[in-house]
């Protein structure tokens, strides 16, 4: 299934949605309007697998060469611990 119309849409079961290979386009007409994404249970072996390789990698990892590559394409090389992001998101919704 390439798309769904979004007549075919209402038609739909929820087991039928959690069946689909993956995101699937919404049309209307010509227009692709939505995306259907089903949401289905993550694979915890392979999910564990890789974040260990993840954290394998990131052993090898240079921090100054990864700030330079930052600052070249004009991102922000700020490097946040946990209790430092918490603190901003607080002082951001405080601030609402």
């Amino acid at each position: 299934m390439t798309y769904i119309s979004i007549r075919d849409l209402q038609k739909l079961s929820g087991k039928k949605i959690q069946r689909l290979p993956g995101t699937t386009p919404i049309k209307s007409g010509d227009r692709t309007v939505a995306l259907l994404i089903p949401l289905k249970k993550p694979n915890m072996k392979r999910l564990q697998a890789t974040l260990a390789e993840a954290e394998e990698l990131a052993k090898t990892r240079d921090p100054k060469e990864d700030e330079a590559f930052l600052r070249k394409i004009g991102a922000d090389p700020t490097n946040y611990d946990e209790e430092t992001v918490r603190a901003i998101q607080e002082d951001w919704l405080a601030r609402r």
